[in-house]
């Protein structure tokens, strides 16, 4: 039995199955792109106005195309999806940082030092770097393409989410997504490979607006996978029931991926998920919450249903400080990832306020974290040698095990936070009760000040320079 299991089993993934077809059929998904409407309707589909109704059948035959694994390639490495990879990457889209105890918007640099983090950790295994927010003095092509020629550039991971960032832009979304894809091969000196996962996002409930459809089409065109993701909020975008909410977003990634094998069969697919509960005081979404970690399992399980990569979970708080509330739901949504053990998780660590803060004091204690409970998954190695029969009885009763260098059993066998307080309480207080914070806020100064970019050519830096804002060009 998988561990997601526990909390959704496998009757219960085929009755949400079932209901995700009942709403395609009754209720169906809209789809405001003409294009998208003309190769529904040459497939056969129903469709009323821009709403599109589908059948079991083409639902079922059509992803069936969809392989179980695929693998992206780059010149910093390659990861391949499927079986439960566990590809952490970091986050995405905060506006704000906490720093000191205070808030304020996200700059430039707070942006690189993100970015810096990421780059240096031995937890995430993907980079990504956040668009710039302090924009006043970028140019168009800046904003766009800046977030693909700084990975580009700076990242020693490899980066599976390339994109150029299309929000400035009111017109020529093709163009401009296309040109950002381009720019990733003629780097990397080759095309046809898959290098990038394009994110197409629902718009709950039940539609994929015009603009993420556009790079959509795109992603097919250049033969890039493609993840879909809804991000619904109960009773506000998705009914008030955990069930209700996982049913209707599963019809939308069905409908989406019916989409992806109407236009190119055998595209590669993530089935993803982002769905979480709703603070109906505030109208905020709720991602450090129970049913969060819920709609994460139930993820795992429908991606498991349809043999598919999965994207779910994270290091995710709604906490506004660096406090206990922070460090609690990070544990609980951090252990659920595990357990749930998708194929790529975005916003691993670091995350608060329902994604709209950044602590970077916090992302070194989510490394801690996921550390802490991948030992406790692993669970206790009942092996002979781990009996250490033999040693006990060289020991005796009374004996001392403290003896010479550190086993390297004990090393295996126990963790060593790097973070967590863990000195006797007196020996604490003597030297001044120095809170867990401050020690990590000066262990974030020196991690940012261990990061080396990589080696790229000549060639490739003069291909991305024009991108980069001019500050930084030549370092970060």
């Amino acid at each position: 039995m998988k561990p997601y299991e526990k909390y959704v089993s496998k009757a219960d993934i085929q009755i949400i199955h079932e209901e995700s077809l009942r709403i395609l059929h009754e209720v169906g998904v809209k789809f405001e792109h003409p294009e998208i409407l003309k190769i529904f309707k040459n497939h056969g589909a129903r469709i009323e106005g821009n709403v599109v109704f589908l059948e079991e059948k083409m639902v079922m035959d059509t992803i069936s195309t969809i392989p179980e694994t695929f693998t992206i390639e780059n010149s910093k490495g390659n990861h391949t999806l499927g079986g439960g990879s566990l590809i952490l990457m970091p986050g995405v889209g905060n506006i704000f940082r906490l720093e000191n105890e205070h808030l304020h918007k996200m700059t430039n640099d707070d942006a690189v030092d993100q970015f810096k983090l990421s780059d240096t950790s031995d937890v995430i295994n993907c980079n990504y770097f956040n668009i710039f927010l302090d924009d006043k003095e970028l140019s168009l092509d800046e904003r766009v393409f800046s977030p693909i020629a700084m990975i580009l550039k700076y990242s020693n991971k490899t980066a599976l989410h390339l994109q150029a960032n299309t929000f400035p832009l009111k017109s020529n979304i093709r163009e401009s997504f296309k040109k950002g894809l381009e720019l990733i091969d003629r780097f990397e000196g080759r095309s046809g490979v898959y290098n990038n996962i394009v994110h197409v996002n629902s718009l709950s409930p039940l539609c994929f607006d015009h603009d993420p459809l556009e790079k959509f089409l795109i992603a097919t065109e250049m033969n890039q996978p493609v993840w879909f993701s809804p991000c619904a909020m109960p009773v506000l975008t998705g009914p008030p029931s955990v069930a209700g909410l996982i049913a209707m977003t599963n019809a939308e990634v069905l409908a989406g991926m019916v989409m992806s094998q109407l236009v190119k069969p055998g595209l590669p697919v993530v089935y993803g998920q982002t769905s979480a509960s709703t603070n109906l005081r505030t109208i905020q979404l709720s991602i450090g919450a129970p049913e969060t970690a819920l709609i994460s399992y139930a993820t795992r399980g429908l991606a498991d249903f349809y043999k598919l990569p999965c994207r779910t979970g994270g290091g995710l708080s709604d906490a506004k400080d660096f406090d206990i509330q922070a460090g609690i739901e990070s544990d609980m949504m951090i252990r659920s990832t595990l357990e749930a053990a998708p194929d790529l998780v975005l916003h691993s660590c670091g995350i608060m306020g329902s994604f709209n803060i950044l602590s970077f004091e916090k992302f070194l204690m989510d490394e801690d974290t996921y550390r802490m409970n991948r030992r406790l998954l692993k669970g206790i190695n009942i092996e002979e040698s781990y009996l250490c029969h033999d040693l006990i009885a060289k020991i005796g009763p009374r004996g001392n095990f403290l003896q010479g260098r550190t086993p390297k059993m004990f090393k295996e066998e126990f963790f060593v936070p790097k973070y967590f307080n863990k000195e006797d309480p007196n020996q604490w207080q003597e030297k001044g009760s120095k809170p867990v914070l401050k020690d990590v806020q000066e262990a974030v100064k020196i991690r940012l000040s261990t990061y080396t970019p990589p080696d790229i050519t000549k060639e490739q830096a003069a291909l991305l320079d024009e991108y980069i804002p001019a500050c930084y060009r030549e370092k970060i």
